[in-house]
């Protein structure tokens, strides 16, 4: 199965299951991607080892396309993280799938923060959090307590209609996080124009991504 979507131009690939050379390499390339960034052999070396462990662990999780960004939103900095993974269905039908999932989801989150929606694609259910609670451990913070990070996310779990892949019996999963809390609604946008560019095919399963107009 081929899953094609459109990604803003301001968000960088981390790429999943890589080995330490190519991790190496990509590293290599996201720090020229900075303007007038130049690393040290040994500072390469432990993004490059970051960069790896990352890319371990998307792959693990399914994750076939993840990316970062790091923007200016009215003069204000502001970061994100979208995950696009695939996870086997236990339903053969996507309609059962999306009611289960969304039953499933009201009885954790609350029906407040589900929402089923008409993609072009198919129907998916959404989960919106804007309170998850991320934890910066004590050894990483300056007075040695956890830190309690306040982050929004949005979940979309996307079950790939028989009509687009016969005989397929597969989800895809989007996820999107920022600690940047008050551009909350821009981000959505973006979410929500990343989902309606998701199509399905037969064929080889090779996610391919293009860059949004």
């Amino acid at each position: 199965m081929n899953v094609t979507f459109q990604i803003p131009p301001f968000f960088q690939e981390i790429v999943p299951g890589l080995d330490p050379a190519q991790a190496r390499t990509h590293a290599a390339a996201r720090a020229g991607d900075r303007a007038g960034t130049v690393l040290t052999e040994a500072q390469l070396d432990s993004m490059a080892a970051e960069y790896a462990r990352a890319s371990a662990t998307l792959s693990a999780a399914n994750v076939f396309y993840a990316a970062t960004c790091l923007v200016t939103i009215d003069d204000d900095l502001s970061s994100g993280t979208l995950l696009i993974a695939r996870h086997p269905l236990a339903h053969r039908d996507p309609e059962t799938a999306v009611i289960g999932i969304g039953e499933v989801m009201a009885r954790e989150h609350g029906s407040d923060a589900v929402r089923i929606w008409d993609l072009p694609c198919g129907r998916a259910v959404l989960v919106f959090e804007q309170s998850a609670s991320l934890h910066i451990p004590a050894e990483l913070t300056t007075n040695g307590e956890d830190l309690p990070v306040e982050v929004a996310e949005i979940q979309a779990y996307v079950p790939v209609p028989r009509d687009a892949v016969p005989g397929a019996q597969d989800m895809i999963v989007l996820t999107f996080s920022t600690p940047s809390t008050d551009h909350w609604e821009e981000y959505c946008e973006v979410v929500a124009a990343v989902l309606r560019s998701l199509t399905f095919t037969p064929g080889e399963a090779v996610p391919q991504e293009t860059v949004m107009a």
